[in-house]
């Protein structure tokens, strides 16, 4: 399945607004949770997904068992929608990990690319941060394609699962095992981490998703309260609210946002 990659990504990073499009600023997931920037599970896929418009409430978390018996665990909860011209909504509070360490932050995020710009909400201050989205050049090799030209790797092996209801959605579910050798990063024994990952093709987004590392600990992702609609308001910058353009930074690019980031 294509958006395994990605997936793994996110399971082992952190959360966020899970492949349902293109985030704001660039793919979410992978650089939330741990850093929804931090552990993310990196759902979201660069293909614009349009006709499938949904609203869910998004769950992840991340524990890590420390050999001091310590544990470490970030967690990231919210709303994520998107409508049947591809925009998407997130909304998402990150507890825990370097984000939220001294209490909760809340992140909105809106990714428009009717009207080409994406938006970063902050509501207590009612500024909202814009971005032009930049699509790449017509037949740009993506990562998907680059993926499948490669050889497939002896040490993962996928399964399977068959098809089952699951949050009250339809979804495939793949299993995947991946190994590291002993001996392939200084390890004395194989390194073994595992995936579950359930997949409507209806909506075109995981629905949910189990990752386990012994390097980085258990992530789950989950969508619940499905609903085949999406308040159309959502995807719309709030009355009220002062938008300022984003500015480049030392590099000429756009500086990084100042909270957690809103698939292959």
């Amino acid at each position: 399945m294509k958006l395994t990659k990605s997936i793994l990504i996110v399971l082992v990073t952190g959360a966020a607004v899970l492949a349902q499009g293109p985030p704001p600023g660039g793919p979410g997931f992978g650089r939330r949770l741990a850093g929804p920037g931090g552990p993310g599970f990196g759902l979201h896929s660069r293909k614009l997904v349009t006709g499938a418009p949904y609203s869910a409430e998004m769950s992840s978390t991340r524990v890590e068992t420390l050999l001091d018996g310590n544990v470490i665990q970030n967690t990231v909860s919210g709303k994520v929608a998107r409508d049947a011209s591809g925009r998407t909504y997130s909304l998402e509070t990150s507890t825990g990990g370097p984000l939220g360490q001294t209490g909760p932050v809340t992140r909105i995020a809106i990714f428009d690319p009717v009207a080409g710009y994406s938006y970063e909400l902050n509501p207590t201050t009612k500024t909202a941060t814009r971005r032009a989205i930049h699509t790449p050049p017509a037949g740009s090799s993506t990562p998907s394609s680059n993926a499948a030209s490669r050889p497939a790797n002896p040490n993962v092996v996928k399964s399977d699962l068959g098809t089952q209801p699951v949050n009250g959605v339809s979804a495939q579910g793949t299993s995947i095992t991946r190994t590291i050798p002993a001996g392939a990063m200084g390890n004395a024994k194989p390194l073994v981490s595992t995936s579950t990952i359930w997949y409507s093709a209806e909506l075109q987004t995981v629905i949910s998703a189990t990752h386990s590392d012994p390097r980085s600990g258990q992530s789950t992702f989950a969508l619940t309260n499905i609903q085949t609609t999406a308040d159309p308001s959502l995807f719309q910058v709030p009355a009220g609210y002062t938008v300022t353009d984003a500015t480049p930074g030392p590099r000429g690019q756009f500086g990084r946002r100042p909270g957690p980031p809103p698939q292959e």
